[in-house]
């Protein structure tokens, strides 16, 4: 026997025959070598780097480049287990008909390099056509310049071989140990055998509930601070964790449970499928897992996607209350006048109206804050450290159009975050009143929730007292500032045009400090959140199409074990209608329980979820709930048309028409 010839020819046949599991797997692998291609084309293009705006997407792209690694190793990984448990049965066959353990070895290498190849190919291929068109869609959804040039980096190429490489020779090292391990009797046996059961039972499914209770306690009680996102990650995990203890353990504990309850075990209908739901959740856990997790996956990363698209106008607003805003050092300009007199010769220039603007002068203090009361800082500040706004009562009551006044020893109070809920403020052990805290102001939104940019205002009797308790401070205090906010009316481009003239003569002007404007920041804004969309949407098509394929071997393994299980249950004399009956309830729960679980992982992690978009400034919490509520609807219809979907593959298994 020429073994040159024939070791190929039984690589090609055997992925061949077995095309039912083995074509869905090499059209996932070469998808996901699509992907990972883009994403490296996209990020090694250096112009990235240096556009306007970019960094952000740059930088969510090279996030986003790591987690598709990480999620896309163990996945291919475990798919691969699906393939290799379909194929020792007829390894173990090729062993009993005399082939050696290395010619199988062999055999096993050009099945697992013929499938890399032709993943790579059709990969590759599908990539270089489609990236273009990929990095144009991102430069639109990002608001970045289209008229760009692309080009394809030979690093790309290369780092794509080699990670993929590296995935199959984990892959192919796995199959040879459990294949090389095992005697053919036992190989013949595996694709019957079940997961094996998990010792201490009771204690692994406590520990389930104790660790998935954990990761919910930390995703209900987390705020936005500094830790939310190591406290989302940590909650994840604690999930993932949980969520298999309790397929894997859990789900035994509880069926046991209802077999000793002869009342309701000894049925018909009941006797059977608690017996069958037993058997099949011993063999089924680990895939159930990845379904409730990967469903999991899907549905927060839409609903984040979704939010944050049609939130994007109002997270743009919350941050420019005014159009744009002028700061100069207050005690070096020399003409506020001059200001005006530009803005407005710009402003007509450029055809703009400028509307509602104001202006005022204000000092900065950073105190140390412990409720009411405000001193000097320490070394030992921390998170009490806190950022005071000082104005005067007169321009207060000009930027409000109010009329109010103030005692000595008297100030209004205004935070743009939570409610300042006290009577009087202690500063530097001076005590003030406090006449009123205010709601809002102009130039500034209030919003609980708000981190990030958290600011207090004291609104003083007069510029006397501003500067006085200003000047008992140190640091930054040792000069006020000057704010000029307005809006414009007229097209967009005049008002870029308008803004970069306005910059250019500010630069020039004593005492310029800094300037911002929504356009500026909508840009970058848009340019953040178009780099999530197109993340969030390359990310959900990845995890539905790794939900779909497990869901896929799932009722392949399904439906090789019940067409047997149908010829026993008639031969202990169940009708055929029975037989159908019992064996489509359990496979609806088996289905139906990842989805329940998925959802409810969803409500309990919808706070954190919320938490982590209050620090993308979108404070739109109603907007959220919609859009969950929405996505949890869209994907159960989902993923009930995907279960009949797969199961059409079952179904032919059973009924021997595949």
């Amino acid at each position: 026997m020429n073994k040159g010839i024939i070791l190929p020819k039984m690589a090609f046949t055997g992925i061949r025959k077995n095309g039912i599991v083995y074509f869905p797997y090499i059209l996932t692998s070469a998808f996901s070598v699509c992907v990972f291609f883009i994403f490296n084309c996209i990020i090694n293009n250096e112009f990235l780097k240096n556009v306007p705006h970019a960094a952000y997407v740059w930088l969510l792209l090279q996030i986003g480049n790591v987690l598709l690694g990480i999620i896309l190793v163990p996945f291919l990984f475990y798919t691969n287990s699906f393939l290799i448990k379909r194929r020792k049965k007829e390894i173990g066959l090729y062993s009993i008909l005399g082939l050696e353990k290395k010619h199988i070895a062999i055999m096993m290498f050009l099945e697992t390099f013929f499938i890399y190849i032709i993943s790579m190919i059709i990969g590759l291929i599908t990539a270089v056509v489609f990236a273009k068109l990929c990095f144009l869609i991102l430069l639109n959804a990002s608001g970045l310049p289209i008229d760009i040039t692309f080009t394809i980096p030979v690093n790309s190429f290369l780092l794509t071989l080699a990670f993929f490489g590296f995935v199959s020779f984990l892959n192919l090292g796995t199959n040879l140990f459990q294949v090389t391990r095992a005697n053919p009797s036992d190989l013949l046996r595996e694709p019957q055998k079940g997961e094996k059961e998990p010792k201490h039972l009771w204690i692994l499914a406590l520990l389930g509930i104790l660790f998935l209770g954990w990761g919910y306690y930390i995703a209900v009680v987390s705020k936005i601070n500094s830790m939310i996102f190591v406290n989302f990650f940590l909650a994840v995990l604690l999930v993932v964790i949980g969520t298999y203890f309790l397929f894997t353990s859990g789900s035994i504990v509880l069926l046991r449970t209802l077999r000793k309850n002869k009342k309701f075990y000894y049925k018909k209908s009941n006797y059977i499928t608690v017996s069958g739901m037993i058997y099949r959740m011993k063999k089924s856990a680990a895939s159930l897992v990845n379904i409730c997790i990967f469903s999991t996956m899907v549905i927060i990363t839409l609903l984040c996607t979704v939010s944050l698209t049609l939130g994007e106008k109002s997270a743009i607003r919350f941050e420019n209350p005014l159009d744009a805003n002028y700061i100069f050092e207050n005690d070096k300009i020399m003409d506020k006048n001059g200001f005006d007199s530009e803005l407005s010769r710009l402003a007509e220039e450029n055809q703009v109206k400028i509307t509602d603007k104001i202006n005022f002068p204000y000092f900065i203090v950073t105190l140390e804050e412990k409720d009411n009361i405000f001193s000097i800082l320490s070394e030992n500040t921390g998170e009490n450290k806190s950022s005071i706004r000082l104005l005067s009562l007169s321009d207060f009551n000009d930027i409000e159009s109010q009329n109010m006044t103030l005692e000595d020893n008297e100030i209004l109070v205004y935070s743009n975050t939570d409610d300042f809920k006290y009577d009087s403020v202690i500063v530097n052990g001076k005590e003030y009143r406090v006449k009123e805290e205010l709601n809002s102001l102009r130039f500034d939104t209030k919003e609980k929730n708000n981190y990030s940019s958290g600011k207090v205002y004291f609104i003083l009797k007069d510029y006397k007292s501003m500067e006085e308790m200003a000047k008992a401070f140190h640091g930054d205090t040792d000069y006020p500032f000057y704010s000029v906010w307005f809006n414009m009316d007229g097209e967009t481009s005049n008002k870029e045009a308008l803004l970069a003239d306005l910059d250019k003569a500010c630069a020039q002007m004593p005492g310029f400090y800094t300037s911002k404007n929504i356009i500026d920041w909508g840009y970058d804004v848009k340019s953040m959140d178009g780099g999530l969309l197109f993340i969030g949407v390359f990310f959900g098509l990845i995890f539905t199409i790794c939900l779909l394929l497990i869901m896929y071997y799932k009722q392949i393994s399904e439906g090789l074990e019940d067409k047997q299980n149908f010829i026993i249950m008639q031969q202990v004399g169940l009708s055929d209608d029975d037989v159908k009956s019992t064996i489509h309830r359990q496979i609806m729960l088996v289905f139906g329980l990842p989805l329940v679980i998925a959802i409810l992982h969803t409500m309990m992690g919808l706070k954190i979820t919320i938490q982590l978009l209050y620090s993308l400034n979108l404070y739109n919490t109603n907007l959220i709930f919609l859009c969950a509520l929405g996505v949890i609807v869209v994907f159960t219809v989902f993923y009930i048309l995907s279960y009949f979907l797969t199961a059409s593959t079952y179904y032919k298994i059973v009924k021997g028409k595949s």
